[in-house]
């Protein structure tokens, strides 16, 4: 009785997929050494490339941005090293898509991105040696079989000598990569530094405040309310916002951190503010924009201009690059 194999025509397996008897001897532990050693350094490229793709670029609200990340970290886990070696040219290595914030935000709003300053020619030789890399790993994972059964037959050096060609491109993009991304994590500690400084927390505060919409409104009612003397009154501006913005006063402290009005013009550096006596003995506030603040309107009363003000977003963002290396 034919077997399946038998009746498909003689021997249906070929030489290289046949298993074979191994008489271990020290040259084929060597190939095999060699094996895992690149192996192990193709893995570590990939691991570089999934590091940059990943943290390269993050944007959002604070209290997202760790989120963010850890979402970033898991959709380039899925991605195969060819895919990675592509997204870093286009991420990193060029300009990034442009990224777009809404129009409206209510915390303060964070951005990083590392890129590498160089030339179309590098970016091109770039890609050129790392889709070699991609093919030369793939060609150790699938193919190393046919030169394996040659070593075991007695023809080691050709398959440690492939094996050292291999080892030498994937350390030349090992030391570029690693350039890289010592340079993409100092500038991310820096940035984390700087946030978690008295001087970060000063700048962080004016900043969000400068690009809200509430800040927006109060400068065009100084503009369109001033007095003679170029000063405005904080109470017209507050009963024209609660007249037109009412929702813009709900709950100062937690949205900009401070009770009342006055404290947000202050905080906002973009005004100048006074207490002016009145002739009862009492006070008023004032205030009017500072050298700091250009605000351009268009025409209409105060109360038209305060529904119409919109606030530009503000976004404390480092870019961090690094000029092209390995070249």
């Amino acid at each position: 009785m034919q077997t399946p194999l038998n009746h498909m025509g003689g021997n249906a397996l070929n030489d290289t997929s046949q298993p074979r008897g191994l008489e271990r001897t020290p040259e084929q532990d060597e190939v095999l050494r060699r094996i895992g050693r690149n192996v192990v350094n193709f893995q570590m490229v990939e691991a570089m490339l999934k590091h940059l793709n990943a943290t390269a670029s993050v944007h959002g609200p604070a209290s997202q941005l760790a989120d963010r990340m850890d979402a970033q970290r898991t959709a380039v886990h899925r991605k195969t090293m060819g895919e990675l070696a592509g997204r870093m040219v286009t991420h990193v290595l060029q300009a990034p898509p442009e990224h777009r914030m809404p129009d409206e935000i209510t915390e303060p709003w964070v951005g990083f991105h590392f890129s590498v300053e160089t030339d179309a020619q590098f970016i091109d030789q770039h890609d050129q040696e790392m889709r070699a890399l991609v093919d030369a790993r793939n060609d150790l994972i699938h193919h190393f079989l046919p030169r394996w059964y040659s070593a075991v037959d007695g023809d080691a050096q050709a398959a440690l000598a492939y094996l050292d060609a291999q080892r030498d491109e994937t350390f030349r993009m090992l030391d570029r990569l690693r350039g890289w991304v010592k340079t993409m994590d100092e500038g991310r500690k820096q940035l984390a530094a700087f946030f978690a400084s008295p001087e970060g927390a000063r700048q962080m505060e004016p900043g969000f405040l400068q690009g809200s919409h509430l800040v927006a409104m109060l400068g065009e009612i100084a503009l369109k309310t001033a007095r003679t003397d170029g000063w405005a009154h904080l109470t017209t501006a507050l009963n024209l916002i609660r007249s037109k913005a009412p929702d813009e006063l709900e709950d100062l402290q937690k949205r900009y951190g401070h009770q009342n009005l006055k404290g947000i013009l202050l905080a906002a550096e973009y005004f100048d503010v006074m207490d002016e006596a009145l002739p009862n003995g009492g006070s008023r506030t004032v205030y009017r924009i500072n050298d700091r603040y250009t605000l351009h309107i268009g025409q209409g009363d105060a109360a038209e201009q305060v529904l119409a003000a919109k606030a530009l977003p503000v976004v404390n963002q480092i870019d961090n690059s690094c000029p092209a290396s390995g070249r």
